[in-house]
């Protein structure tokens, strides 16, 4: 009898103290699809960002300067709005919605415009790719397997945990050529 008070106490407790986790499931994709599926994709810079209550829901709506149009079309700034951010005290956090900062530098592969006419990130971030400027070099993206689709020869050198840099420039000739490859092909 008391084992089975203990095991009863011990679940309550367990119950009563653990945290909700979250999770968001997300098709993943295969880079040449993350390129053909696309209806946008830029390079843009992340001018500002602000949170604020939409209906019943937080949202964070982030403006970007576009630096470059890579496919589709798109006017000088892009706003995505998406959910999440903090707003009066209240906090919405989903797993898996990039989050951005002013001066981010990124490649976006993106969705049509939603019901409320923002485009989202295909994949969530695997349509955010991070450019990284060091010491006033060129610009770096940072590639790592199992997060950012990798383009076809990008692994040419060993595995690792780690992520890898692969110049802007050629990143983006990448996205091109997949671009231009046949549907079947791909």
């Amino acid at each position: 009898m008391i084992t089975v008070l203990k095991f009863v106490l011990i679940g309550v407790l367990f119950a009563t103290f653990s945290s909700v986790c979250g999770a968001t499931t997300v098709v993943r994709f295969e880079f040449d699809s993350l390129c053909s599926q696309a209806e946008t994709i830029v390079l843009a810079r992340c001018l500002d960002k602000s949170s604020l209550l939409d209906g019943d829901r937080i949202v964070t709506r982030t403006r970007f300067e576009v630096l470059e149009l890579v496919k589709g079309a798109a006017e000088p700034q892009l706003v995505l709005t998406l959910p999440g951010g903090k707003v009066e005290g209240g906090r919405l956090h989903i797993p898996g919605i990039p989050q951005f900062e002013p001066g981010d530098q990124l490649v976006f592969f993106l969705s049509k415009p939603d019901a409320r006419g923002s485009p989202w990130p295909m994949g969530l971030g695997q349509g955010c790719y991070r450019a990284i400027e060091e010491d006033h070099q060129e610009s770096t993206i940072l590639l790592q397997r199992g997060i950012t689709p990798l383009p076809d020869g990008a692994l040419s050198k060993a595995v690792t945990g780690k992520p890898f840099k692969v110049p802007l420039r050629q990143f983006l000739s990448q996205v091109r050529r997949s671009l231009a490859q046949p549907t079947d092909v791909r």
